[in-house]
């Protein structure tokens, strides 16, 4: 089987994470296992390069490393893009990606700073590699925070990204088995993909301890991540997690774990107040729901019922299966 997508943690600390320290290379407060962000001063932080390729990938790529920054505690501003094409591409495909681009960064109230384009040989789809930088929010530094066990609150639904993802890549098979109405409302499920908002409101003074992002490798690895960033465990209460009916379809007809399918667009929040936490997303129409607890016991388990389960540290994408 081709190793396709994230790297286990296992190898990334083994041979991309030990090396930077053994080198001493790296920052203090950079990037490792659990975190996105890497912060270069006091009030300054950066979040690492992610890579997309697909139909809509300049503008998932944007909207995902900016939703690093704000699960960091950022406001993003600025970003850079480096672009890498088919070499069968004409100038139009490029005018099209940089349209993708410019649309999204006024979305989003971010300026693109700089970057590469280039052509590559074999590439069937375009990889757009997006670095964000912006700031700490003032309401964010100026509390500090220390881990302990609270509430951990997901916003929206569950598996967001990968079933976007799916219903544009895969729509002639999906509308072969599912109502075409079926198919265009997964595909809207794009416009969810930036957690801008509800960062906002978890980085108010309101009991928030911590957040992560889920992105790739689905909501088992994000909660996997932040006992990493925490140094905790957690104990998650699988009937509680939200889900579309939408994600659901598209998962039985490709057979995949919406577990473990990319959940770009949700934000994880561990809180002190989830009640007051998850009275101000209403406010913004945002969903926000407790799915369970972090721990002092580093073990990190799914309880269904009676049944209980251990979460692994990241292996792979659904995603991976369907689309590359």
């Amino acid at each position: 089987m081709r190793n396709i997508g994230k790297i286990s943690e296992t190898v990334l600390n083994r041979s991309v994470i030990k090396p930077i320290e053994q080198n001493k290379v790296g920052i203090s407060m950079g990037a490792s296992a659990g975190a996105d962000c890497a912060f270069f001063s006091n009030n300054v932080i950066a979040v690492g390069q992610v890579a997309y390729q697909d139909s809509k990938a300049c503008e998932h790529a944007i909207a995902i490393a900016c939703n690093n920054v704000f699960a960091g505690g950022g406001i993003p501003q600025t970003i850079t893009l480096c672009i890498s094409m088919p070499d069968s591409y004409r100038e139009i495909k490029l005018k099209e990606i940089m349209k993708q681009a410019c649309e999204c960064a006024a979305k989003l109230d971010i300026k693109i700073i700089g970057g590469q384009t280039e052509y590559v040989a074999g590439l069937s789809n375009p990889i757009i590699s997006v670095t964000a930088i912006g700031i700490i929010s003032e309401e964010w530094r100026r509390y500090s925070r220390q881990a302990k066990e609270c509430d951990i609150v997901m916003t929206k639904w569950m598996a967001l990204g990968g079933t976007s993802v799916i219903a544009c890549e895969k729509t002639e098979e999906l509308t072969k088995k599912l109502p075409s109405y079926y198919v265009a409302d997964a595909q809207e499920l794009g416009c969810f993909y930036s957690i801008a908002s509800e960062a906002a409101v978890a980085m108010k003074p309101a009991g928030t301890v911590a957040m992560h992002d889920v992105a790739g490798g689905g909501l088992f690895t994000a909660l996997w991540e932040l006992g990493e960033k925490l140094g905790m465990g957690c104990r998650i209460d699988l009937n509680a997690i939200p889900i579309r009916q939408e994600t659901i379809e598209v998962c039985e007809v490709f057979d995949i774990n919406p577990y473990r399918l990319r959940g770009d667009g949700s934000l994880l929040i561990v809180t002190e107040d989830s009640k007051a936490l998850i009275e101000e997303l209403a406010t913004h129409n945002i969903l926000g729901t407790v799915i369970g607890q972090t721990t002092e016991c580093i073990d990190r388990v799914v309880i269904r019922e009676d049944e209980t389960r251990f979460l692994e540290p990241a292996n792979g994408d659904e995603l991976n299966k369907v689309i590359w």
